[in-house]
């Protein structure tokens, strides 16, 4: 039996994913961790002794396997990774044991951690790793060395080029493309597709008071304006209503009466933001919650609502020249 290496020891729950995988499959003699940071030789981790830098593997037998626990950026995780590839060493996968993995396609270097979910016809480069909680949907392709990270959500047959990292809490929405060494933030919520090298981040968390929200059109006996007698900025809007709630929807119908949800918001603020080349923050998807209200919103540019998000604008731009004279 051989010696499993473990590479990087500030990530516990590698530790006892190896443990586990360890109690289950009987694979190795021993299991030993090594860092090059000095001040951790000599302490150890859920029983795991961390016995020196990354060198030692050096002077191993060829038979021991290595995996790299490193995940923090894809850039760093491909650095590491292509420093143990020079060892010649084989590298280990450590995929929990009561995970899932029929019908899908995994390389021998991938980590999968608890509570991880592998939808069929999925495949996972080398080097990717899942952590726990994260959720890949069926046909979904994963390139090499990617970080998904925990309760990131890849939806249906979403696509992932070569080191894309995807941040805690994230959703990528079914048929995605996003393209190599591209970075999801945490919480992001991903519609169209993502070029190359590009971060997506998701809008600051904002608290809408009661009192800012739309208020319900007052009901009325009157018949509802035909669709002819719209403003053209209120079929452009409505046709964004439209095209994420698959129906059609009158001028004063409230959005999530409608069948509105809040993924279903983040597409409609994306889809109002292409079709009418404004602003449109998804907070303004919950105040202005009618097409008339939200066509009235654009045609007038105006802030009213957005105090919240103007002190959040005031607030970075005292930052930026902060930043700036430092």
């Amino acid at each position: 039996m051989s010696t499993l290496f473990l590479c990087g020891a500030g990530n516990s729950e590698g530790v006892r994913l190896a443990l586990r995988v360890q109690a289950h499959e009987h694979r190795w003699e021993r299991i030993v961790l090594l860092d090059d940071d000095a001040s951790k030789h000599g302490r150890s981790i859920l029983g795991v002794e961390i016995a020196g830098p990354l060198a030692l593997l050096d002077a191993v037998p060829r038979d021991a396997e290595v995996q790299n626990l490193v995940a923090r950026t894809t850039r760093k995780r491909r650095a590491v990774a292509e420093r143990l590839a020079s060892y010649g060493l084989a590298p280990a996968r450590l995929v929990h044991p009561a995970i899932d993995t029929e019908g899908v396609e995994l390389c021998n270097d991938v980590v999968i951690y608890e509570h991880a979910v592998l939808g069929p016809e999925v495949a996972i480069g080398a080097g990717s790793v899942v952590f726990m909680g994260g959720v890949v949907g069926h046909e979904s392709q994963v390139g090499a060395g990617c970080v998904i990270a925990s309760n990131a959500v890849l939806n249906a047959r979403v696509e992932l080029g070569e080191g894309v990292y995807v941040g805690t809490n994230a959703t990528i929405l079914p048929e995605v493309r996003v393209g190599a060494w591209a970075t999801i933030g945490a919480g992001a919520v991903i519609c169209d597709h993502v070029p190359a090298g590009a971060t997506v981040c998701s809008e600051p968390v904002e608290v809408v008071p009661s009192e800012l929200m739309a208020p319900a059109p007052a009901p009325t006996s009157a018949p509802a304006r035909p669709t002819g007698s719209r403003t053209a900025l209120e079929d452009l809007v409505a046709a964004a209503w439209r095209e994420v709630l698959q129906r059609e929807v009158g001028l004063d119908e409230r959005f999530f009466d409608a069948g509105g949800t809040s993924l279903l918001a983040t597409c409609l603020a994306e889809r109002l933001r292409r079709a009418t080349s404004r602003t449109v923050h998804l907070t303004d998807v919950y105040r202005f919650v009618t097409v008339r209200t939200m066509a009235q919103h654009l045609a007038t540019g105006s802030e009213q609502g957005s105090g919240p998000r103007k002190g959040l604008r005031e607030l970075a731009a005292r930052r930026s020249v902060l930043q700036r004279d430092l």
